[in-house]
C-alpha cells in the first residue's frame, strides 16, 4: 500500500480525530493515534519496537507548518 493511499484511508477512517497525530507503519499500514508525536510513537513501539514510523496530522496536508 502506498503512503498516499494510507494517508487518505486514515483521514477517512479517523475524521473524528482530526488534528491528532498518527504514527504509521508503512509496511503493514497499521497506525497509532496520539495527541502528540511522542504519544503516538510510544503506542507504536509497544507493538513494533524495532520499526521506523511516518508521522502525520490527521485531516491536514502537513504535520507541522512554519509561517515566517
Amino acid at each position: 500500500m502506498k503512503r498516499i493511499e494510507i494517508f487518505e484511508r486514515i483521514n477517512e477512517e479517523e475524521s473524528e480525530n482530526k488534528g491528532k497525530i498518527v504514527a504509521i507503519d508503512t509496511d503493514s499500514g497499521e497506525y497509532f493515534i496520539g495527541n502528540s508525536e511522542l504519544e503516538a510513537y510510544q503506542k507504536a513501539i509497544r507493538k513494533y519496537p524495532n520499526k521506523q514510523f511516518i508521522f502525520k496530522r490527521i485531516g491536514f496536508e502537513h504535520t507541522h507548518q512554519l509561517i515566517l
